[in-house]
């Protein structure tokens, strides 16, 4: 193995390398590998991977029920013991850097506001931010966004100029309703 030339240090040897033990990063399977390890170690603890969503784990226990959701790499932990939640934090801090974000306030587009009565989620603010990007704040609402028995033909109107804004439109609101 050899530097490339545009690579090569001057007054250097050409045959200086590093060779990489392993590379995670930057690779397509980075995401699967870094998964596959977090949940190794969360089953380590105890827990269970859920058969209906890979991304929820959760343990039943005579204390209490623990509930972990990972996305990407956001973690959401709810227990109706703080105890059981500490451990599995410092079970998890000991394999992974984490930041404490404390009580969930806002995940995936969902506004969480908790009480001593219960837990409120909300989507205001996710389809505030889809009105505000679209320039839509000052519409007012109505029932129907348009005639239901409108007949759209491919030689009406003009195309739109960015494809690829409207689909990530039409994502969000998909995800809002």
């Amino acid at each position: 193995m050899e530097q490339p030339p545009e690579f090569v240090a001057q007054g250097e040897s050409s045959s200086l390398v590093y060779r990489l033990h392993k590379s995670l990063y930057g690779l397509k399977q980075s995401p699967r590998a870094w998964f596959g390890r977090f949940s190794t170690i969360v089953k380590q603890f105890g827990m269970t991977r859920s058969e209906v969503d890979h991304s929820v784990f959760y343990q039943h226990s005579t204390a209490g029920c623990i509930y972990l959701i990972v996305y990407v790499d956001d973690i959401v932990l709810t227990s109706s013991d703080h105890h059981d939640i500490s451990q599995i934090k410092q079970h998890l801090c000991l394999h992974f850097q984490m930041k404490n974000l404390g009580k969930l306030r806002y995940f995936l587009g969902i506004e969480v506001a908790q009480s001593k009565n219960g837990i409120v989620i909300s989507q205001r603010k996710y389809a505030l931010d889809i009105l505000e990007e679209t320039g839509l704040m000052s519409s007012k609402p109505i029932d129907t966004p348009m005639d239901p028995n409108a007949k759209l033909l491919p030689s009406q109107g003009e195309p739109f100029s960015d494809p690829e804004r409207y689909k990530k439109l039409v994502g969000k609101s998909n995800y809002l309703t």
